[in-house]
């Protein structure tokens, strides 16, 4: 197994990937919600990624989530898109983007740390 291809850090590579899809999708459902007839869009991977955490870094790396769309309309024109529920839902996406992008620096400075040794 190489430096890069542990658990952790494939878990890491694809929860940034996800959370970025997750997060524009999400604006794209932000950016119709004056469009009659628009379904918004979701993206889940929570549990896929945590089944595939068992199963080793490929499993983890092969996880692409699934889009699911809202069927149901919000209102008269059949737009099915909440604002107030799309900004809660883009805030927990770009928490959980913060999170693996801190939990990536910190495996960065790790790895600094190991191959060029503590400061003095």
């Amino acid at each position: 197994m190489g430096l890069f291809n542990t658990l952790t850090n494939q878990a890491i590579l694809t929860t940034l990937a996800l959370s970025r899809q997750q997060e524009t999708i999400i604006t794209n459902n932000m950016a119709n919600y004056d469009t009659p007839g628009f379904k918004a869009s979701g993206l889940s991977f929570q549990t896929q990624l945590a089944a595939a955490l068992q199963q080793g870094p490929q499993a983890v790396a092969a996880v692409t989530g699934t889009v699911v769309t809202q069927t149901g309309a919000l209102r008269t024109d059949g737009n099915s898109v909440s604002l107030t529920g799309q900004m809660v839902d883009l805030a927990k996406a770009q928490l959980t983007y913060q999170t693996a992008v801190q939990a990536l620096n910190t495996k960065v400075t790790e790895i600094k740390i190991v191959t060029e040794g503590r400061p003095q």
